[in-house]
């Protein structure tokens, strides 16, 4: 028998052994003063070893006049006389803190890859500013992507490449892995090229926040490409880069896909795993595929779909389907497909343009043509309750992951250690480089926290089945739902706003998109309309995990129709 059998043989008996063992090897070590450059001896104990103690890092300890100040925080108080004993007890506590410095890759370790970091563009080379690095990443693998060049948003991982989310704070911020998409990408046999702009922190669907400046529009450059993945959307049009990911929590693939006229998806909340991308609340981070042809869509969700162990966000047995296949079976019509046009995506309450309805108006007499059979469909909790459950999980999610260091608490799977020193280091000495949008949304998070405790951001997360019923019980009549992707086109890139202005208009064009971050629904913005020589988005919302039928969709109408407008001439491709 194991001389430590006596430990499981009971839940009390467990817990008070566990904590013996780990009180005997630190006895005597607690005390009240440290040198802070000494080192406490490491515990000999094996189960201790195998909690992950034995590092070479060691936690700040906390000052003894720093007790009362921490505990005022949870609304109590330190007597004087119990001063030592606590300042004991954390000294305890983070003498066994102090081995949690093992590292553990989520991909099993980086693929052998030549990873050139690159360079900031020069103007001639990125006039649209998409780009915040042109990078040369490759893998000696061949795949189903051998020969794309590839654009990641500058919120994903790449080891040794710098990535700053856009921001201020994350200056000087580089990856030591890859995230799970960076990986399946490379051993697909893509080139990473290009790491692409964004909006700061990824909190504007304006594609006018980032530190880098606004990403412009390649149809009109007096206008901004949106985002919060603007970049991967403009950078479809230079010669570098032949398709692109994003990352979308309220819109933030589909807007810029819309006012860039590219193809643009949102996949079923899990389909993709987003582990090592930085994210706002992991009940709705998204990441997908942004590209100029369907089959460019299709064939980067291939390889980037599928499960992860250690993506908690992705639900049990999540099954992928052939989605190259799926398209290049795509029919010559439409015949015997349902589509839904949703009333409420049209809605004056949603700021519609009358030139972005008339241009879905368009789209969807061309999909008749192909046989489709159309009809209007209405959700009301589209314009009743979206609205509320969104903005209370991008405000309590937001400030929750900003205190949990870019991760957040509470669920099983793969943390990121250095993102949360990187944003939380950074967050301390550049905080005055946030933007309006994050500043008003974190005191907000603050204010909701320290005066209803959560009690908002969980009304709203028991909402949101609701809602996902409410669009499921007109999917069982319809197999796709279609509206315009945006109330409106491409913003003017307007430096005269003020801080309001521009960050109420920044969350103007969320109102058809971020419903289905909250549902999980797979939604796909295809560059069906046009007007005023400007793109017009048109989205199609499916079944959970139909993600391929929509496409197999998209590619008979882009067989018969193509995409609108053409390419602009300020192209360089």
């Amino acid at each position: 028998m194991s001389p430590h059998a006596n430990l499981i043989t009971s839940p009390c008996a467990t817990r008070s052994a566990w904590l013996v063992a780990l009180v005997r090897p630190l006895r005597g070590r607690i005390i009240a003063h440290r040198p802070a450059n000494r080192r406490p001896p490491v515990p000999n104990d094996h189960r201790l070893a195998l909690a992950g103690y034995g590092g070479s890092k060691m936690v700040r300890r906390i000052q003894r006049s720093e007790l009362n100040e921490l505990s005022r925080e949870f609304h109590f108080s330190i007597e004087e006389t119990e001063l030592s004993e606590y300042e004991k007890l954390t000294e305890f506590v983070f003498g066994i803190l102090d081995g949690l410095d093992i590292k553990v890759s989520a991909n099993g370790g980086n693929v052998t890859a030549v990873r050139d970091p690159g360079h900031r563009p020069k103007p001639e080379e990125d006039p649209f500013n998409a780009v915040v690095r042109w990078c040369h990443v490759k893998a000696n693998l061949d795949g189903p992507l051998s020969g794309k060049r590839i654009g990641l948003k500058d919120a994903i991982a790449v080891a040794g490449v710098p990535m700053t989310c856009g921001s201020g704070i994350m200056q000087g911020f580089v990856p030591t892995e890859d995230s799970v998409i960076t990986d399946r990408l490379l051993r697909a046999g893509a080139t990473i090229t290009a790491i692409t702009n964004m909006d700061n922190l990824a909190f504007s669907g304006g594609g006018d926040t980032s530190t880098y400046g606004s990403t412009l529009n390649p149809f009109d450059q007096t206008r901004t490409a949106g985002g919060s993945s603007g970049g991967s959307a403009a950078a479809l049009f230079y010669d570098r880069v032949d398709a692109a990911i994003g990352a979308d929590q309220g819109g933030s693939i589909r807007i810029p896909a819309a006012w860039c006229g590219v193809i643009g998806l949102k996949p079923t909340h899990s389909l993709v795993p987003y582990v090592g991308i930085a994210g706002i609340d992991q009940t709705f981070d998204h990441c997908g595929p942004l590209a100029l042809t369907v089959e460019d869509a299709a064939l980067l969700l291939q390889v980037i779909a599928g499960p992860a162990e250690s993506d908690p966000r992705q639900r049990a047995g999540v099954q992928t389907k052939n989605y190259v296949q799926l398209v290049s079976d795509a029919k010559d019509d439409l015949r015997g497909v349902r589509v839904g046009v949703l009333k409420e995506g049209f809605s004056e309450a949603i700021g519609i343009e009358k030139e972005t309805a008339k241009a879905t108006q368009g789209a969807i007499e061309r999909m008749r043509q192909l046989g489709a059979e159309v009809r209007d469909v209405s959700v009301p909790d589209h314009l009743a309750s979206a609205g509320p459950i969104a903005f209370a999980g991008f405000v309590e999610g937001m400030t929750a992951l900003v205190s949990g260091g870019g991760n957040g608490w509470h669920w099983k799977g793969r943390y990121w250690p250095e993102l949360a020193l990187g944003l939380g280091e950074g967050l301390t000495m550049h905080g005055n480089e946030l933007p309006p949008q994050v500043k008003v949304t974190l005191m907000c998070g603050a204010h909701l926290r320290r005066h209803y405790f959560g009690s908002y951001y969980a009304r709203a997360q028991n909402l949101r089945p609701g809602l996902t019923a409410a669009y499921d019980h007109v999917l069982g009549e319809v197999d796709f739902l279609l509206m315009p992707t945006t109330p409106g086109r491409a913003h003017v890139d307007n430096k005269s706003l003020s801080i309001s202005e521009h960050v109420m208009r920044g969350w103007s064009m969320l109102s058809n998109t971020a419903p289905f971050d909250m549902t999980g629904h797979p939604a796909l913005t295809i560059p069906a309309g046009e007007s005023g020589g400007l793109p017009v988005g048109v989205m199609l919302v499916g079944r959970q995990f139909q993600d391929g039928e929509m496409l197999g969709f998209a590619r008979t109408y882009e067989k018969s129709f193509g995409w609108v407008p053409e390419h602009p001439a300020a192209a360089l491709r």
